[in-house]
């Protein structure tokens, strides 16, 4: 094994003129987004973040365990749904990961050892990225070609049909807009990946998501090594690599922050715990679910409580603290997250899987799950390094005599720290042609679970109230239960009850200024297949309308309920000039049996975690031209009018800009001080726009754009331009106060 350290700042900083396209060429990579739980995948074995290969570029284009889900600034999400206004406060409130990778552990008839490594900061030179052909795998049938409204760009690339995936993550959609999900024993999204070794051994990762509510918490990942090579592969072993890191997003707000590997003693105040270790003292639901999780906790040195990072503004750097975008006390790092096991064992057969595969030599699985600290900069990767092949096989399969070895069952950490860890699994004797397999599960929680007064969990909206805080711990309790339902999914062998279908809509301007929503029919058409051929299958009832004034990512508040039947809506809230974001649901009308279980399922809404059920982009009511307002038949308006320097008396974000309302789609407005002389002329308008506009806007600079106008009382005169009113004139006056 040569490995190809990618984490040395002497490689980072002779990398930092190299296009940042170069690294999607030699690694690509997609976004699982379906959910509320998101990750990046790369066909180098990479998943989520590599932080070591570009710092800070990093976590523009790759979802590090996102919890809830956030718009990400590059890559495919940019490239679907438009997003590009500045959102890095989103970045930095979600991300509950600096990256996963995956160890392949081989020794050979000889008794070579080799490693095949993937992790945030090294890839071994020997790693090979490969195109995946689901036409000719289990997934050759499934798949839509599913389109974004927001930009016409096709967002999965394989489909039945589909041209083939060259040099890219293979993403399969099993969803669609306004239609009950196309095959419902399959999951919605999947992600494959595929890369090569030098030893011959293949690893096929299969990541899986639903956007359901109750199922959208958790990512089930099924990982596949095969022995394509020439040499019989005795004790084989497969290392899940991880660097969680929840309350990097906290001290990501702060001024004195340091970087993610936690060198600074003040961000090494995470909580480790896995359910099986001797002092395992987390919740009692999650003993025996083989499972690995972090969790934000109080950094001791500290005079106030600051488990959750509540965000204190006075420590905040300045652009933050003026932004708004956060508040006094408003939790930064509320996650619980966590890996579990969910199958190791092949003898009774793998979900929606009928290959043979090997079975591991100790059935007590994983073999090795253990912990081991941060300590500097350069010594963030497991075990010690530098080390040769030998060593790190030693070490992570619990046979090494170094520290970091493993010992099984490990304790869990007694103390607050930084801390990566693993899951090592095997060993399997594969000879040529052998295959092994383990299904994971990625699994999250907060406190919001079960703070909902009922319907859909707002963990955005959650982590701003005031009694967040205190209810932190019930965030381990959502875990043991997104667990569970993790585990329901695989054991049902991926059917379970099917949410109501995602609703495409529009969102556009009216006449009075207002945002106007609007959907079809098609949804009330749509069939559940669990009820198909009976009276059941057409169930959705109704649909919900969110609206967020803060991010797409929330909060949200429930504007209306409305009933099929209804296909638009009026928000008569909506300001002109200011921002919205909003969700369209479909919810249907629950059954008392599902699948011929007895079992009851209540009313289900449509899912809300993933792009396409949301908006992206703000929306900004404006007033839309009509032959009412060429003729001044409505008023002339001036807003914000007076205008001050507060949150008060203009627009969000600092605006200076004061609108003219109810003006003909073709006039000219003069703007004079009180002594006559004149300041300004403002034409509407000031370029092509659809729909036209019955407004226009004034930023407030001079004639001579030398500088802008300062307090006093100001007249405006509005002139027609349009034939039939040409010629008629409207006055008025409007303040401004600096």
């Amino acid at each position: 094994m040569r490995i190809v350290r990618i984490g040395f700042w002497p490689v980072v900083l002779s990398l930092l003129f190299l296009p940042c396209s170069l690294w999607a060429q030699a690694a690509p990579m997609r976004n699982l987004t379906r959910g509320l739980l998101w990750s990046g995948y790369r066909s180098n074995g990479i998943q989520g973040k590599t932080e070591g290969m570009t710092r800070s570029w990093a976590r523009l284009w790759d979802a590090g365990l996102m919890y809830p889900g956030a718009p990400i600034l590059e890559g495919d999400f940019e490239d679907h749904w438009a997003v590009k206004e500045s959102i890095d406060f989103a970045d930095r409130s979600t991300h509950t990961s600096q990256g996963e990778g995956i160890y392949v552990l081989t020794k050979d008839e000889s008794g070579f050892y080799n490693v095949s490594m993937s992790n945030p900061r090294i890839v071994t030179e020997d790693i090979m990225p490969m195109t995946y052909d689901a036409s000719a795998g289990p997934e050759k049938d499934l798949g839509v070609r599913t389109v974004s409204p927001a930009t016409g760009a096709v967002t999965a690339n394989y489909w039945p049909g589909a041209p083939p995936v060259v040099n890219d993550v293979t993403e399969i959609h099993n969803f669609d807009y306004n239609r009950y999900i196309p095959n419902d024993t399959q999951p919605e999204e999947i992600l494959i990946t595929q890369w090569g070794t030098e030893t011959g051994i293949v690893v096929t990762r299969k990541a899986k998501a639903w956007g359901y509510p109750d199922y959208d918490d958790f990512i089930i990942q099924e990982v596949i090594l095969e022995n394509t090579g020439t040499k019989q592969l005795n004790d084989t072993y497969l290392s899940f690599f991880n660097l969680p890191r929840v309350s990097r997003a906290g001290h990501m707000w702060t001024g004195w922050t340091s970087g993610w590997e936690g060198v600074d003693t003040r961000v090494q105040d995470d909580w480790f715990k896995y359910s099986e270790a001797p002092n395992f003292d987390g919740h009692a639901d999650l003993r025996g679910k083989k499972i690995q999780y972090v969790y934000d906790g109080d950094y001791p040195f500290d005079q106030t409580d600051d488990t959750g990072e509540p965000a204190r503004l006075a420590e905040a750097p300045g652009n933050v603290r003026n932004s708004g975008l956060i508040r006094e006390g408003q939790l930064r790092a509320f996650q619980y997250i966590g890996l579990a096991l969910l199958d190791a064992d092949p003898t009774d057969g793998f979900a929606q899987d009928d290959e043979v595969y090997v079975a591991p030599k100790n059935p007590d699985q994983p073999a090795f799950p253990f912990w081991w600290q941060i300590r500097s900069l350069d010594d963030i990767d497991t075990p010690e390094h530098p080390m040769s092949d030998e060593q790190i096989y030693l070490d992570m399969t619990g046979q090494g005599t170094r520290p970091i070895s493993p010992k099984h069952p490990q304790d869990n950490p007694t103390e607050l720290m930084t801390m990566g860890f693993a899951q090592t699994y095997g060993p399997y004797d594969l000879g040529p042609g052998d295959k092994a397999k383990v299904v994971v599960a990625w699994v999250a929680g907060t406190g919001a679970e079960f703070a909902s007064s009922g319907g859909t969990v707002d963990i955005f909206g959650w982590s701003r109230q005031p009694g967040a805080q205190a209810q932190l711990p019930d965030g381990e309790r959502a875990l043991a239960l997104h667990l569970d339902r993790a585990r329901f999914a695989y054991a049902n062998n991926y059917d379970i009850p099917d949410a109501p279908p995602d609703i495409r809509f529009t969102v556009e301007s009216d006449e009075d200024g207002n945002n106007l929503l609007s959907w079809s029919a098609d949804a009330e058409d749509a069939e559940d297949p669990d009820y198909a051929g009976t009276s059941e299958a057409k169930d959705v009832s109704g649909y919900r309308i969110y609206r967020s004034e803060h991010t797409s990512m929330g909060p949200w508040e429930l504007l209306v309920d409305l009933s099929t039947g209804t296909h638009s809506y009026k928000d008569a809230t909506s300001l002109a000039g200011f921002s919205y974001w909003y969700s369209v649901r479909s919810y249907d009308s629950g059954h008392a049996d599902w699948n011929g279980t007895g079992m009851a399922i209540p009313s289900l809404e449509s899912g809300h975690g993933a792009p396409e059920t949301r908006t992206h982009l703000r929306s900004i009511p404006f007033v839309v031209a009509s032959d009412k307002k060429d003729r001044f038949e409505d008023p002339v308006i001036v807003v914000p009018n007076p205008f001050r320097l507060d949150d008060i008396h203009r627009y969000p974000g600092g605006s200076e800009e004061i609108r003219f309302v109810n003006v003909p789609r073709r006039c000219k407005i003069s703007i004079f001080t009180v002594s006559g002389d004149l300041v300004a002329v403002v034409d509407n308008p000031v370029r092509t726009r659809s729909p036209v506009r019955g407004e226009t806007s004034w930023n407030q600079v001079v004639l001579n754009f030398a500088s802008k106008v300062s307090t006093g009382k100001y007249f405006f005169v509005v002139e027609s331009l349009m034939p039939g009113s040409e010629g008629e004139k409207k006055t008025g006056t409007f303040m401004i106060v600096k």
